[in-house]
């Protein structure tokens, strides 16, 4: 049976300055997907984690993986790998599908890691990095936990982060109908992010690595070309970051020139309500360094500092939780049943191909004996035999395999061979 294996880490392991190391570009992953060393391979990369899922028919060490994946990122292995954790077997379709339906993530139930997986699926796929392993684990993750959001009220009841990122700037200022408001990438991220920000205030500029795509929002926002983005942010009271780069788009040295120019104290003691900056940086790798939170007013959060916010609706999000869980088991149940039953299907098409080699056998055996009846006679009783020994397989193997756990068909198999002997 080909085994499943995954190696990763995630903001529950390890913090952002080192996540954002294991940020792999598109390019990279592609290149990875197009000459996998694996049977079977789909790359996952978010904010919040990065992980490699594989498919093998021989046995992967977990040294072998976390190499893998610390070479995708450029990072030496001995430095990072005990921030990994690795998961075999069973271990590894309960983690995708808890990762899938959002129960694994800082907001619990959010909506945005099933797109994410369901992209790095699609990409794989496309690529004919994946097989009948991961396109089953990945579907049924996938179907799992749309029926999560169908069937229960938990995606309704949770906060993703663009979401904790409105709850930080609402805990940081009173009002914003009068404050204005720079979001950086209009991605998937950013443009829930601006759903939020339109509704408290219309002070609003962007921009995103491409100008066209800023100006897509013209009727709500201010596009701003990626290149000016210092004339805006010293006038800006919040600023969110959610673009992907390669290196800070903000750093403390030109934060603090645009600031000064706007009449920023220089003293930190007498920060004003009216002066304070927010600067959310939703990036993985970060978009600004993060030392622009020691200049006076200014206030830095990060994605781990958004885990500190409280929900306020977490006890009904309990509840809806344990619905999830039991669609969850459900789907994991489903998947673990086809993957054990992978194995047991094998052996019985060995058992079933046997049987089929024996009348073949028996009806050669049968002919030796009549050898003058004729080509077209003979031809009849090899299909004769042949039918009957499928049909035989098809009513005491395939109707088993049907009826019965994978273990019990085990036992039947294995009853079968005795008899054989």
């Amino acid at each position: 049976m080909r085994k499943i294996y995954m190696a990763g880490m995630s903001h529950k392991v390890a913090e952002i300055a080192v996540r954002e190391k294991f940020y792999i570009p598109m390019e990279v992953k592609t290149e990875a997907l197009g000459h996998s060393p694996f049977d079977e391979l789909l790359i996952l990369a978010t904010c919040n984690r990065t992980e490699v899922y594989v498919a093998s028919d021989r046995d992967i060490a977990e040294a072998e993986l976390v190499q893998y994946v610390c070479k995708l990122a450029g990072q030496r292995f001995e430095d990072f790998a005990k921030f990994f954790y690795f998961k075999t077997g069973d271990d590894v379709a309960h983690h995708v599908m808890n990762v899938s339906a959002g129960l694994d993530s800082v907001a619990v139930g959010e909506d945005q890691i099933l797109h994410q997986i369901g992209r790095a699926y699609e990409t794989a796929h496309n690529l004919h990095a994946t097989g009948n392993s991961l396109n089953k684990l990945f579907q049924g993750a996938i179907h799992t936990t749309k029926r999560i959001k169908t069937e229960t009220n938990l995606s309704k009841l949770s906060c993703n982060i663009p979401f904790l990122a409105m709850k930080q700037v609402q805990r940081t200022f009173d009002d914003l109908e009068n404050r204005s408001v720079y979001i950086v990438g209009l991605g998937e991220m950013g443009s829930l992010m601006l759903k939020y920000v339109q509704e408290y205030t219309t002070n609003i500029f962007a921009s995103s690595r491409t100008f066209a795509n800023a100006e897509k929002f013209a009727d709500v926002l201010t596009p701003v070309k990626l290149e000016d983005r210092y004339k805006v942010l010293g006038k800006c009271d919040v600023v969110v970051l959610c673009s992907i780069c390669q290196e800070p788009l903000i750093t403390k040295d030109e934060f603090e020139k645009v600031t000064e120019l706007v009449g920023e104290p220089a003293e930190p003691a007498e920060v004003t309500d009216r002066r304070k900056r927010l600067i959310i940086d939703l990036g993985s790798p970060r978009n600004a360094v993060a030392s622009i939170g020691e200049i006076p007013g200014v206030q830095y959060v990060c994605v781990d500092d958004l885990e500190k916010i409280v929900s306020e609706n977490r006890r009904l999000r309990m509840v809806e939780l344990e619905a999830a869980q039991k669609i969850l088991k459900e789907g994991l149940d489903e998947f673990l049943q086809w993957y054990r039953m992978d194995e047991v299907s094998k052996d019985i098409r060995v058992h079933a191909d046997r049987m089929v080699a024996t009348a073949n056998e028996e009806s050669e055996k049968l002919l030796r004996s009549m050898p003058d009846l004729p080509e077209n006679e003979r031809e009849r009783i090899r299909m004769m035999y042949e039918r009957f020994a499928k049909k035989m397989a098809n009513d005491y193997l395939y109707k088993v395999k049907a009826g019965n756990s994978p273990e019990d068909v085990k036992v039947f198999l294995k009853c079968l061979e005795a008899s054989d002997e």
